[in-house]
């Protein structure tokens, strides 16, 4: 996981933007066959709970060292930056929700196999799952996103810098001026 000490903002926002984008596409609830598994694997489901709760973590962590570089009066990009970070916390932490509600499944009695109850609770839980992959896909998108209204608001800041060089001393003329008298 990131390491704030070790890294500036935007490498530890690159880095939970591939964290994410990794979640996404190795959290896999349904078997081969394309099924919900039964009975529900409560250890796996377990492992994905883990992994949203710590990237929820991670992401809350990084929105307030954000915050905290930042300071009282940002700039229009940062107040971007600082809200996409804010909608990625949110979107972790539903995730983690969701992921938590889905390990609780096997832990209930289960229905008998063919009821509508049954199906229904197939049905939920392949909703939430899919639901807390969809979160973690945002958070990475917004994460990303965040990363470029930095960019921005650091070219910016460049810019406005460039504009600010004191004036140039006046050239030289190539040619000596004598004086004749």
């Amino acid at each position: 996981m990131l390491d704030a000490s070790a890294h500036s903002i935007p490498e530890r926002l690159h880095q939970l933007c591939l964290e994410l984008r990794s979640a996404t596409s190795t959290l896999e609830l349904l078997d081969a066959d394309g099924q919900v598994p039964s009975p529900l694997p409560i250890r796996k489901l377990l492992r994905h709970t883990v992994m949203a709760q710590t990237l929820a973590t991670a992401t809350t962590r990084l929105a307030s060292d954000l915050a905290s570089s930042i300071g009282a009066e940002p700039s229009k990009e940062q107040a971007k930056a600082l809200a996409g970070m804010v909608a990625a916390v949110a979107q972790t932490s539903t995730a983690a929700h969701l992921f938590a509600r889905i390990a609780e499944t096997p832990a209930s009695p289960a229905p008998q196999p063919g009821t509508t109850h049954a199906e229904r609770r197939n049905r939920r839980t392949l909703i939430d799952h899919a639901t807390g992959r969809r979160e973690l896909r945002r958070a990475s998108e917004s994460v990303q996103a965040v990363g470029q209204h930095l960019s921005d608001h650091h070219a910016y800041q460049r810019f406005l810098a460039d504009m600010r060089l004191p004036p140039r001393p006046p050239a030289l003329s190539r040619f000596p001026t004598t004086s004749r008298s």
